[in-house]
């Protein structure tokens, strides 16, 4: 029986997906997992339905697809990201103002760093995908500050706009701190034109994974657009 869409991951399940994006597996520029939590906030928040169809190629990046050895394995890893999508979406639908960020830390020369850019060029390509219909916010001033710490961020340069004051690392924990109450002011300019697109994505609309068999011919479920002899099943030992 396959795992239903709507369970969020657990925190070994996290792990498990934080580890596979940080193995030699996908390709070098594949997204990591806080970057796909800024993708996927941006989806789920944004005006415009996106199918997986869309969105979920790009998240490997230029480098093609992951290198998955059995349907088996990519029916998991595609379940384990489907639910990662659904859990932020419903995030939103249920506690938007416990939402909080993932973003790591990473120790460089002795000094920790909070990688916010990944999470911030995430929710920017998630943006990018329905771009025309984000203008409205986008273009009027008073609501385009609503993304000012998202900017701040993931445009190359718009941090070297911010006055730093005399004290620089103040100025961008004060915009990381800005994130979470920036995101739900956005979801809550979206939400009126949200609630009138028909919701959510259900497991027949989208191949999570299972015991059913997948033909060398039929469409990968890994969401390429590409059939499954030409894609992951082609790394698959016959």
């Amino acid at each position: 029986m396959a795992t239903r869409p709507d369970i969020p991951l657990s925190d070994a399940e996290l792990e498990e997906l934080t580890e596979f994006f940080e193995s030699d597996l996908v390709p070098e520029d594949a997204m990591n997992v806080s970057m796909l939590h800024g993708y996927f906030t941006a989806l789920a928040i944004g005006p415009v339905t996106v199918m997986p169809s869309v969105w979920l190629p790009l998240i490997w990046g230029e480098g093609g697809n992951p290198k998955l050895q059995t349907l088996e394995q990519a029916q998991h890893v595609v379940e384990l990201i489907m639910r990662y999508y659904n859990q932020t979406i419903q995030t939103f639908m249920e506690t938007p103002q416990e939402f909080q960020p993932l973003i790591f830390e990473y120790e460089v020369d002795g000094k920790w760093v909070v990688a916010v850019e990944d999470w911030c060029v995430g929710f920017s390509l998630g943006v990018s995908l329905g771009e025309d219909a984000w203008n409205p916010l986008i273009e009027n001033e008073e609501s385009s500050g609503m993304l000012a710490p998202i900017v701040a961020f993931s445009m190359e340069g718009a941090l070297d706009e911010v006055p730093e004051g005399p004290m620089p690392d103040d100025v961008r924990k004060n915009l990381i701190s800005l994130l979470p109450e920036a995101v739900q002011a956005i979801h809550a300019y979206w939400l009126p034109t949200r609630l009138k697109i028909a919701s959510g994505l259900t497991a027949e609309t989208v191949p999570l994974g299972g015991r059913s068999k997948t033909g060398r011919n039929a469409l990968c479920p890994c969401g390429s657009g590409k059939k499954y002899k030409k894609c992951c099943g082609g790394a698959v030992k016959m």
